[in-house]
């Protein structure tokens, strides 16, 4: 991207405003992690993207040189007023003042929105849910959305992208995986931010897919069972599905129908397995009311 700036300009700039820490701010004051973000969502001149949380504008000033029409979205009054100059200078940027998570994406009128943002940590999963919505209701932003790019602490990134079986994997890699494919685009030192923050960040990526990965039969349904199989994770699945009322020896028979270990837990089972295990409850269900 044909804009040179350099870390100093943007370290000088950060520090000369107080950061709020009710409202986690941190500035990512590194511009080659900036150019790759902005450059990780393929932005071109009459794409519509949506900033969270655009802060000193740092991000902002990557995106509006796509030419794309960048909407930045802020709750904080005070850095909403900062970005008018650069709002003045480039047209394709409007200025949203509002929260994030109560913003309507009707307004926009647009489609295919490529929504990013360095965004505070402690609203990252209602940003994801927000988004893609849950298992069995699809979000807001769902149907209007192509990507969402966010900077986000790296234990939550991991667990965006983590595979059965690991450590990491759980109820919102279920559900990320579901509407979207995840990726990492990279990892983001805490000596690039202003003030530092006590934690690693990275760079996820969640790319909406043209459907949901699986089609079940009754999706509240494998909600409920995906959120029991993680209440207690280190429990094997079949001790955590009191809710079917379905005895040992039943849900280990239905267990080893679709190829699964009685001992498994919830986090060896892929999102395709557990829609498998969703269909077979709801089967059997239906077999026993007749």
């Amino acid at each position: 991207m044909a804009f040179s700036i350099t870390r100093e300009d943007l370290y000088r700039r950060a520090m000369v405003v107080r950061a709020k820490k009710r409202l986690s701010q941190n500035f990512l004051v590194e511009p080659s992690i900036l150019s790759m973000i902005a450059d990780s969502i393929n932005a071109d001149p009459g794409d519509t993207v949506v900033e969270i949380g655009p802060g000193l504008g740092f991000l902002t000033e990557f995106l509006v040189r796509t030419g794309a029409r960048v909407f930045a979205v802020e709750l904080d009054e005070d850095m909403a007023f900062r970005l008018k100059d650069l709002a003045a200078e480039f047209p394709n940027l409007t200025i949203i003042r509002q929260d994030f998570l109560h913003f309507d994406p009707e307004s926009l009128k647009a489609k295919n929105i490529k929504v990013v943002g360095n965004v505070p940590y402690q609203i990252t999963s209602p940003i994801v849910v927000r988004v893609l919505g849950e298992l069995d209701e699809p979000g807001i932003w769902l149907p209007y959305v192509e990507s969402l790019t966010m900077t986000v602490q790296l234990e939550l990134a991991r667990r965006l992208v983590s595979p059965p079986g690991s450590k990491e994997y759980g109820q919102i890699t279920i559900l990320a995986d579901y509407y979207a494919t995840a990726k990492m685009i990279g990892k983001v030192g805490s000596e690039h931010f202003i003030p530092r923050p006590d934690v690693e960040s990275a760079v996820v990526q969640l790319v909406k897919r043209d459907r949901p990965k699986v089609t079940v039969k009754d999706a509240s349904l494998l909600r409920r069972l995906v959120k029991a199989g993680f209440k207690e994770r280190r429990k094997m699945i079949k001790n955590n599905l009191g809710f079917t009322h379905l005895n040992q020896e039943e849900l280990t028979s239905l267990l080893m129908a679709h190829g699964i270990s009685p001992a498994a837990r919830a986090e060896g089972l892929s999102l395709d397995k557990f829609a498998q295990l969703a269909d077979a409850l709801k089967a059997y269900a239906l077999d026993e009311n007749d």
